[in-house]
């Protein structure tokens, strides 16, 4: 099976982190801040913060600007990696759409993806519906280990089961959809 993208479950993954998403609403409330001001303002020690932060720019997420002898941080998708520019701008649209308790709604998105068997399944079901026996068929993996993958995508809103059925929906939320069009389009590739 050809891999779709071989970031994009960890880009999932980074979007997943409660802090890390923190980081990135402070950011969008107030850009240009250095590690201190962000380590402040989230309630985590300025080492932490630097981790999470290294964590989101390894990702495409921000740019590191020297302003004088501080280094600060803005939102920016980097153009080297090409998931970052769709999925920043969701996961911006979706901070200026909604205040700061519905930044879990991201977290619990992404988390769905955030795993390259889950990348897997959903891509499985692109295609087409299916039974949770032909879906197993096709991908084999432990049982507990598929039983928890499926619950998960299926919090995440990715996955709907009706009746023995199970298909791929996109949530009605800006990070979903910008996950689905990648997903698509490295479905068609």
């Amino acid at each position: 099976m050809k891999m779709l993208n071989p970031t994009l479950w960890r880009t999932c993954r980074m979007l997943a982190g409660s802090t890390r998403i923190q980081l990135l609403r402070e950011l969008h409330d107030r850009p240009g801040q250095n590690i201190a001001a962000l380590a402040k303002a989230v309630g985590i020690s300025q080492p932490y913060a630097s981790q999470e932060m290294r964590r989101i720019q390894s990702r495409g997420f921000l740019r590191p600007v020297h302003q004088g002898a501080s280094l600060i941080y803005q939102p920016a998708p980097d153009p080297q990696v090409a998931s970052a520019a769709p999925l920043l701008k969701a996961v911006l649209a979706a901070m200026e759409a909604q205040s700061a308790p519905h930044d879990a709604d991201i977290s619990r998105i992404a988390a769905g993806l955030s795993h390259e068997r889950r990348i897997a399944l959903v891509r499985s079901l692109l295609q087409s519906s299916k039974t949770t026996a032909q879906l197993r068929a096709e991908i084999p993996m432990a049982p507990c280990s598929f039983d928890l993958h499926l619950r998960t995508l299926i919090a995440s809103g990715f996955v709907q089961r009706q009746n023995r059925t199970l298909s791929f929906q996109v949530p009605n939320h800006p990070v979903a959809k910008a996950l689905a069009r990648l997903l698509r389009q490295g479905a068609a590739q």
